[in-house]
């Protein structure tokens, strides 16, 4: 009876040891697909963060270039206007010089 008790014990030991391979290589494989699918998610999120970061900047791009047309537009007026004062300037001293000779 004590032989057959071993044996018993033995056996299940055995049945233990293969239970806990299994459950260690059934471990090793869901912590291997749950990083797998980490690295999933975070590859999306990343994708996603570019698209928004991109559309940021696109905005922020149209808003730089609208208003450099704003400033560029007023520098070109201003730029006009002292170019008609120079003139009118330019006329008057060629005026004061032409009555000043006759």
């Amino acid at each position: 009876m004590s032989v057959d008790f071993l044996k018993t014990i033995r056996d299940t030991e055995r049945e233990c040891e293969e239970k806990i391979k299994k459950a260690e290589i059934d471990k090793n494989e869901a912590i291997m697909e749950a990083e797998k699918k980490a690295v999933l998610k975070l590859r999306d999120k990343e994708i996603k963060v570019k698209e928004e970061a991109n559309k940021i900047l696109s905005g922020v791009k149209e808003r730089i270039d609208k208003e450099y047309a704003i400033m560029l537009n007023k520098f070109e007026k201003e730029q006009n206007e002292l170019k008609e004062k120079a003139k009118q300037i330019e006329k008057k001293a060629t005026d004061f010089i032409v009555s000043t000779i006759m």
